[in-house]
């Protein structure tokens, strides 16, 4: 035979297309917008999310305001042209349901009075009470801006497990099996780092 092997002849194709080709086979234009939207962190028009989630402009316009309903998607209208983004709120939400789903009540709680622990410490280091107060008191280039911040961000990671806690008041999943779910994953809050600012999700 002189044919080439059809079975080693190089594949001629694009990438990208094929990526694009198994992503629009696998999901609904709805399922694309949410995927597209859950990623974007700049306002963009309904024309540039379409293009992205290779869909036509009318449909990403209806897909968007359903989710602009539910409070997944943050509308901004403007002269030009009305603008999407994912709500900021959003980051907050997913974190407080993974930190639920895979720690227990007990680890939870542990989390908070570490938070606050560290939190105390930082407030007699200074002799302030609140963020504010710190903050007038700091003259610029002080060692203390760094204290700061971490303050600032230990406030928000206490809301973010405190919901999180809250949370077991709803659901009938008990800690036992949060601790299975736990020890399959291999992971617990400190060196998973589920307290702290989310620093994996891009601007599209």
């Amino acid at each position: 035979m002189t044919g080439a092997d059809s079975s080693t002849t190089p594949w001629q194709g694009d990438v990208n297309e094929a990526v694009i080709a198994d992503w629009k086979a696998d999901t609904t234009t709805f399922e694309r917008i949410r995927q597209v939207i859950d990623v974007t962190t700049n306002p963009q028009t309904a024309s540039e999310v379409a293009e992205r989630a290779h869909v036509s402009e009318p449909t990403a316009r209806k897909h968007l305001s359903a989710l602009a309903e539910t409070g997944r998607v943050k509308v901004i209208a403007a002269d030009d042209a009305t603008r999407y983004m994912r709500a900021p709120q959003m980051l907050a939400m997913r974190r407080i349901a993974d930190i639920h789903r895979e720690h227990t009540k007990d680890e939870i709680r542990q989390a908070i009075r570490d938070l606050k622990d560290e939190r105390q410490a930082i407030q007699e280091q200074y002799d302030a009470t609140t963020i504010d107060e710190l903050t007038l008191e700091l003259e610029s280039g002080a060692d203390g801006w760094a204290d700061l911040t971490r303050w600032q961000q230990i406030e928000q990671n206490l809301e973010i497990a405190q919901a999180a806690l809250t949370l077991y008041d709803f659901d009938p999943d008990d800690s036992r099996s949060a601790a299975a779910r736990l020890s399959d994953r291999g992971n617990t809050i400190r060196s998973r780092g589920a307290l702290q600012d989310d620093g994996s999700h891009t601007t599209a």
